[in-house]
């Protein structure tokens, strides 16, 4: 009996070291699944590549349609990366073909879709493109998505891009962005006002000495064994040169300032979410929204909180 107890015990030690070694060499579950959204990502990228390739860029409106429905026939949500990857571009077309397979992932619930529709609603250079896919997340059921709107309205350093946020939330009608535009209907930025141009004189003495050719002359030595023999010797003729050179140097100094800039694109905003207008007057706007008229009209907008471990 005491036989069989030690054995036992002896077999759960080997079991217990066994799980400690596998549990070593197996990787963490983030690592894992890092791994797998990786390969996700290649396989995905390799399959519309060869879309791509093969029907996109052919020069044939059917095999086009080919390649957009198969484009569009993949649901899998690590597809919206890589179809990024490769369809935004300078290739108009391309680029609207993404904006619907966006808008088609978005519609399924992709959230990068989504994020992605909200940056191009920003960011692409083309009118069109941007009035699109604020129409395309105005198109999504339910509320649209605006949060990343509002973080290029409330942060983003470029002037043109808060602008362009702007307008895209008034479309959206997204009125819990009032108060942030109020915030941005007119700021205090820097900017090149002048420039002031200094002129100096500098003079520059110059130093030198300018040498000929060397001259060998040939020179007789008598030795004091009575003893005689010649010998060359160079001559170089030196002339020291000296002179002052004068030039003008001229800085250019910016005049920098800083000014405010009044925003249309955000006066605009405001004006198609309240129908109110007062003008580039911040003041008169803050006061306007902490009235019961506007507290039935904004909504109370409570940042996401973090999700609980």
């Amino acid at each position: 009996m005491r036989h069989w107890m030690l054995l036992s015990v002896a077999l759960l030690a080997v079991l217990g070291l066994g799980r400690a070694a596998l549990a070593a060499e197996e990787p963490a579950p983030a690592a894992k699944n890092d791994a797998a959204g990786e390969s996700a990502y290649t396989e995905r990228l390799k399959e519309i590549r060869l879309i791509e390739m093969k029907y996109l860029r052919a020069n044939d409106e059917k095999m086009f349609k080919e390649g957009r429905e198969k484009l569009l026939a993949i649901e899998d949500p690590a597809a919206v990366k890589p179809m990024v990857h490769v369809l935004y571009g300078e290739n108009a077309r391309y680029r609207g073909l993404l904006l619907e397979a966006l808008t088609a992932a978005a519609n399924r619930g992709a959230n990068l879709a989504r994020a992605y529709l909200q940056e191009i609603a920003v960011g692409d250079g083309n009118i069109a493109n941007r009035r699109r896919a604020v129409e395309d997340l105005k198109s999504l059921s339910g509320d649209p998505p605006t949060e990343r709107l509002m973080a290029h309205l409330a942060q983003d350093k470029v002037p043109v891009l808060r602008d362009r946020a702007a307008i895209a939330l008034a479309t959206l009608g997204e009125k819990r962005a009032m108060w942030l535009l109020v915030e941005q209907l007119v700021t205090e930025e820097t900017r090149v006002t002048g420039a002031e141009v200094r002129d100096a004189q500098i003079a520059f003495d110059i130093r030198a000495q300018q040498c000929d050719m060397p001259k060998f002359r040939t020179y007789q030595v008598t030795g004091s064994g009575g003893a005689s023999y010649t010998i060359e010797l160079p001559q170089v003729k030196v002339v020291d040169v000296a002179t002052t050179i004068a030039m003008t140097d001229r800085a250019v100094q910016p005049i920098v300032q800083r000014v405010q800039i009044q925003h249309p694109e955000v006066l605009a905003a405001l004006k198609s979410l309240t129908g109110k207008d007062f003008g580039y007057n911040q003041a008169a706007w803050q006061r306007w929204l902490q009235t019961p008229e506007a507290v039935k009209l904004v909504p109370v907008w409570q940042p996401a909180k973090p999700a609980e471990k």
